[in-house]
């Protein structure tokens, strides 16, 4: 049976209030702990936004820190109906002739199609069985047709499931004259062509596949050179170029296709570096100002950002030094401005000397402060070895929280015991004098005193 307790009923001493007052000053100590451990975690919260923003910067970079990122090219077509284009960073500068007229020999690339003759339906016997061989440009694999497979869809499904099948899907097609088995290669080209024969029984003479449409290569003439293809996806007849070919066009007609250098690409490139930059320092300036206020490790990481864009590169192949030249200069507020016509210009007259400004390998302006990001952000970097320390102290002060709380326990349980003895002490004296009281009143002439 659970025993009811209510301290201070013996002698009305108030045993919660005592005991309360008492452990509120006990647990100031506990007040001092949690304020420290918020301080620490707004500090770890502001160091996570201070790595976001130089990831984001260091993402910033990833356009302009190497020599073939500039590399970028626009490619076009005088007809996107006929060819599409892309071109590669390895691709070169350049105008071409494309004639994909409708000439008589200038083709598109197709897949081999067979369809076979004509059955009841899809699903009935064709009364043919044994082992099929299908020959995919002189690669071949082997179906067995039973009794339990005779059929067009029982065939269809033996050809896709085979296991060393080389790229021939077959299908079910029902026409006006009947139910047919429909083959084709994956692939388009003359090499891809498909062929059937027995192994052993008669399905491909049962079937008698005939052609539906011949397997062919691509061709068309670049700049007067005649170019053929197993793809209509071209690539290699222009270094670092991709042709899409897409349709014939009319007879007679030729086609331009251009390559140039995509300064457009370059330009949003460093505006992107330059809003990035802007980013960064709008939050290192933030968080100077409020959470990381006086913090070494901020301190650091803004001055190294400043070094680097006031050290000019040395040893580059151009007599471009600075940042400013090419049109990135420093407002009143500190941030970087992009004077996009300034770009433009020395993209024009100095090309190489602009990319090696921002992406020689260890001195341009790009790669160093790609460098220096992805060296702040490192396991066991600058701002790692920070969080790490925050989060020793953090998990010191948690232990030392446990530690505190558990002793209050014990403070509490010490201080609810003494008082309650006390308790029991006063009742007990306060009963004694209760008694001696009766006992002095009974005494005779008490009354009359």
């Amino acid at each position: 049976m659970a025993t009811i307790s209510s301290p201070g009923v013996g002698s009305g001493l108030d045993i919660n209030g005592l005991v309360g007052a008492l452990m509120a000053a006990e647990r100031l100590p506990l007040g001092v702990m949690k304020t420290r451990k918020e301080g620490l975690d707004t500090d770890l919260s502001a160091y996570g936004r201070l790595k976001g923003a130089i990831s984001d910067f260091q993402s910033a970079m990833s356009g302009l820190s190497a020599t073939d990122k500039f590399s970028v090219n626009a490619a076009s077509s005088s007809n996107d109906s006929i060819f599409t284009v892309t071109a590669s960073s390895t691709a070169v500068s350049g105008s071409y002739s494309i004639d994909f007229s409708d000439n008589g020999t200038h083709q598109l690339a197709q897949v081999h199609k067979l369809t076979s003759q004509d059955f009841a339906d899809t699903s009935s016997s064709i009364a043919a069985t044994g082992t099929l061989r299908i020959d995919l440009g002189g690669n071949s694999f082997d179906v067995l047709i039973d009794a339990g497979s005779d059929s067009l869809d029982g065939i269809k499904n033996a050809i896709n499931s085979a296991a060393d099948n080389t790229g021939v899907t077959a299908t079910v097609i029902t026409v006006d004259s009947g139910s047919r088995l429909l083959l084709s290669s994956d692939k388009t080209g003359a090499a891809n062509s498909v062929t059937l024969s027995d192994v052993s029984g008669n399905v491909a003479a049962t079937l008698g596949m005939s052609t539906v449409t011949a397997a062919q290569d691509a061709v068309f003439m670049l700049d007067g050179n005649q170019v053929t293809s197993a793809s209509n996806t071209v690539t290699g007849a222009i270094e670092g170029v991709t042709i899409e070919l897409n349709a014939l066009g009319a007879a007679g007609t030729t086609e331009t296709l251009s390559v140039s250098r995509d300064t457009g690409a370059v330009q949003e490139n460093v505006q992107t570096f330059v809003d990035a930059y802007n980013d960064l320092r709008g939050m290192i300036g933030y968080l100077s100002k409020g959470d990381l206020q006086g913090d070494n490790t901020l301190i650091s990481i803004q001055s190294q950002m400043r070094n680097i864009l006031n050290m000019a590169p040395t040893g580059l192949g151009t007599s471009l030094q600075f940042l400013s030249e090419v049109g990135i200069k420093t407002s009143r507020s500190g941030d970087l401005e992009l004077d996009s016509t300034l770009l433009n210009e020395k993209l024009a007259e100095d090309f190489n000397g602009v990319t090696e400004l921002f992406a020689n390998d260890n001195q341009g302006y790009a790669f160093r402060l790609e460098a220096l990001a992805k060296e702040q952000l490192a396991t066991e970097g600058i701002i790692d070895t920070r969080e790490d320390g925050i989060n020793a102290r953090i998990g010191s002060i948690d232990t030392q929280i446990e530690n505190f709380e558990y002793r209050m326990t014990l403070t509490e349980a010490r201080y609810r015991a003494q008082f309650t003895a006390l308790d029991g002490l006063l009742a007990r004296l306060q009963s004694t004098s209760s008694f001696l009281s009766q006992q002095l009143g009974s005494l005779p002439g008490a009354a009359s005193s």
